[in-house]
């Protein structure tokens, strides 16, 4: 008999403002040391099924909301051929929102947000990988950071833990002003190219350190500055650069949910040809820790909610939510930002994973309003800062990648998959 589950609260979001061109669709990477085996990868694949129930389901239109239904057709791993973060299109995919693709030495998990975060996704991958070398010959002690298939699904994988952390509260809106857009020239094939930074995870974390910074906040202030050089200084905007920083609620909520549990936080600043940029460090960092602080992320959860718990909005049928919600997201989310930077986090391996891992990639989906964005993860004291984009015009990273090797010091390798790059 199959199982329906209610989306969780973030996730009903995305099913009603998702296209082509704004596809909700993340992808988070492993680039192995090996060529992948297409056998194996497969038999991981059949082997981790039935400890992630929530991942294999199909997206279900009820009269009033959305559901997933759970389905028993297989995950069919495919090798990568198109560019990354395209939409998934579940009849070409046994209905599943999500995929595992591989290319030369990379394993990829592809996922439709509305099934979980990155949190969720890099739980997957691991274990994924983990049964992967397994049947690849290697013994690995798993240290108990790896879900394993055997040890049955825990309960706690499955809360919505946005219900479980609700609690009313008294939140003040404020009426933000629209960001500033980076506009560009789309690719003459339409697709996303992307382009990969690798630094020392040590090095970069003891450079923010030296400016009384964290990593998310550094990479988020030298991204506006790196902007506000390219675009706004030669225009005559005086938009803010707002910069949306994802953020794990588990850490100031205990939970195990591989479900969406997250929150959005924005980093905005009006920069001008005075400011520089250990001010503009100094600010984003204040401003992340406030906004961080668990108050704060507890007006995020009430606000994710309240909307959601109110009756009068039980009974509209799913086509009138749909329309509402999509304007809301455009009007509120869509304007109110210049770009995402999500910051995954260091993965923490078993030991004897490690040597069989190079990097880890995240890589943060465009769309219409936000023609780049950046995701950033690291493994091995290899950080990996990743822009997707769908525009042409590289300015932007040039100078973002320029100041990290020049001005910071570091030593920076890039490599990228020249999607719409003409020979």
């Amino acid at each position: 008999m199959k199982k329906w589950y209610k989306l969780d609260n973030a996730a009903k979001l995305f099913p009603s403002v998702t296209n082509t061109k704004n596809t909700s669709v993340y992808r988070i990477s492993a680039v192995l040391t090996n060529p992948v085996d297409v056998d194996a990868l497969q038999q991981a694949a059949d082997t981790v099924f039935d400890r992630f129930p929530m991942f294999t389901v199909k997206l279900r239109r009820g009269v009033f909301w959305n559901y997933l239904e759970s389905s028993t057709d297989k995950i069919v791993i495919a090798e990568d051929q198109q560019y990354p973060c395209r939409n998934i299109d579940p009849t070409t995919n046994n209905g599943y929102l999500f995929k595992v693709l591989y290319y030369n030495n990379r394993v990829s998990v592809e996922v439709f947000h509305a099934l979980t975060d990155g949190n969720g996704a890099v739980e997957f991958l691991k274990s994924l990988l983990y049964y992967y070398l397994m049947y690849m010959g290697h013994e690995i002690d798993t240290e108990d950071r790896i879900l394993l298939a055997d040890s049955g699904v825990d309960i706690h994988d499955m809360e919505d833990a946005f219900r479980r952390y609700y609690k009313d509260c008294y939140v003040e809106s404020v009426r933000n002003s629209r960001a500033y857009h980076i506009k560009g020239t789309a690719f003459e094939q339409f697709g996303n190219n992307v382009v990969h930074g690798v630094v020392s995870a040590s090095q970069l974390n003891a450079l923010a350190k030296q400016k009384g910074s964290t990593i998310t906040a550094y990479l988020s202030a030298l991204l506006s500055y790196s902007i506000y050089q390219t675009r706004i200084k030669y225009s005559k905007s005086n938009a803010p650069v707002v910069i949306a920083v994802p953020v794990n609620l588990r850490k100031a909520f205990p939970s195990r949910t591989l479900r969406n549990f997250f929150g959005v936080v924005n980093l905005g600043a009006r920069i001008t040809e005075d400011t520089t940029l250990d001010e503009l460090i100094f600010r984003m960092n204040e401003m992340l820790k406030y906004k961080t602080g668990k108050e704060n992320l507890q007006n995020i959860i009430y606000n994710n909610v309240a909307l959601e718990r109110n009756k009068a909005t039980l009974f509209v049928p799913l086509f009138l939510k749909n329309w509402f919600v999509n304007l809301g997201f455009h009007m509120l989310g869509e304007s109110k930002r210049t770009l995402t930077l999500s910051n995954i986090g260091n993965i923490t391996l078993p030991q004897q994973m490690y040597k069989h891992v190079e990097l880890i990639e995240a890589l943060v989906y465009p769309s219409n309003k936000s023609p780049m964005n950046c995701g950033i993860s690291s493994v091995n004291d290899k950080l990996v800062i990743t822009f997707t984009r769908n525009i042409v015009e590289s300015d932007i990273l040039q100078y973002f990648f320029s100041t990290l090797a020049g001005e910071a010091g570091l030593e920076v390798k890039i490599y990228s998959n020249d999607w719409g790059i003409s020979e």
